[in-house]
Order: C-alpha cells, then sequence, then structure tokens
C-alpha cells in the first residue's frame, strides 16, 4: 500500500481515528507521518518492532516465512503477487481474485467490518425492498400456519402473499404454496 499523502512510498504508518462513531483510516510513509507530527516508536521496551512480531508469530506456531507466505501468493494468469496487490491496490487480472481470495477476505473485513454488503439503498427503492422483506416474512409466516395445521390463517396468509405479489408486479401461476 503507497503513502496516501506522497503517493511514492510503501506505507508504514498506519493510523485510526474515530469521531462520532466514524471510523477513519490514514495510511503514511515514515518521512511523511514525521512531517505531519506523527510520533513513530520503533522500540518495544527495548525489542525492535520486526522481531517483537517475529517473537509474536513464533509464539502462535507461525514462522516469519509463514506469515511471509501469504504475502508471496502470486496470480497464475498474469503473476502478480499479494504483496504487490496490497502495494498497488489493484489486481492485475480478473482470475486475480480467485487467486488472492484467503487474503482478501481478511483484508476485505478489517476494512468494511464483515464480508457481507451493507451498504446504502437509493431512496426510491427502499419501499419496495420493505415489501419484499414484508413478502419474504408473510411466506415464512405462512409455511409456519401450514406446519401447525392452522389452515384458516394459512388461507388468510395466502390471499395477503398473493395481493403483495400482486402489488410488487409478481406473476403467479395459481398454484398456492
Amino acid at each position: 500500500m503507497l503513502c496516501q499523502n506522497c503517493s511514492k512510498r510503501a506505507a508504514t504508518v498506519h493510523l485510526t481515528e474515530v469521531v462520532s462513531n466514524m471510523k477513519k483510516e490514514i495510511h503514511l510513509c515514515e518521512e511523511c507521518a514525521q512531517a505531519k507530527g506523527v510520533a513513530i516508536k520503533t522500540h518495544i521496551q527495548g525489542l525492535e518492532i520486526p522481531e517483537f512480531f517475529g517473537q509474536l508469530a513464533q509464539s502462535h506456531g507461525q514462522t516469519a516465512s509463514g506469515a511471509n507466505a501469504e504475502a508471496q501468493v502470486r496470480c497464475d494468469s498474469c503473476g502478480l503477487t499479494f504483496e504487490a496487490f496490497r502495494n498497488s491496490g489493484k489486481f492485475g487480472c480478473p482470475d486475480c481474485v480467485a487467486s488472492f481470495k484467503k487474503g482478501l477476505v481478511g483484508l476485505v473485513e478489517r476494512i468494511h467490518g464483515g464480508t457481507q454488503h451493507r451498504g446504502k439503498v437509493p431512496n426510491r427503492a427502499t419501499e419496495r425492498i420493505a415489501k419484499q422483506k414484508e413478502l419474504m416474512e408473510l411466506r415464512e409466516e405462512l409455511k409456519r400456519a401450514v406446519a401447525e395445521e392452522a389452515y384458516e390463517r394459512a388461507a388468510q396468509l395466502r390471499d395477503t402473499v398473493h395481493k403483495l405479489e400482486s402489488k410488487l408486479g409478481y406473476h403467479t401461476d395459481g398454484a398456492d404454496e
């Protein structure tokens, strides 16, 4: 990953700021971080940071070369390494996604807080999505009513489902669910 300030050197200083429940990450090289007045500590109680992480990985059953193995994963199609992808932020070809899947899952979880999309919905689609959700809930309730042999309730739910389907423009073949 390149420095977000100069876009020339590798980002080695990663700052996370949380303001009003909004998380913002800034990635800088050492030179830009020092120019912005960010204090960089390279020693932890007399231990160099690379040594610290190497010892930490070994204590969890990983070797430094094992931790590095993920960075050396290479795309079979274009030859791009995962480390090169992380530095540039760009894939070399469509097959890179499959080649780097293991590393991408962790990266996406760290950046977005999960791997399931929870993006914004256009205002004009909000009502339709709410109706689709209601339809799914009604269908589940209908299945439960049939399983419980509450046939009168099931008939009411079936009629409600059909009305909602017609409002949404779904074509029904007249067969009951």
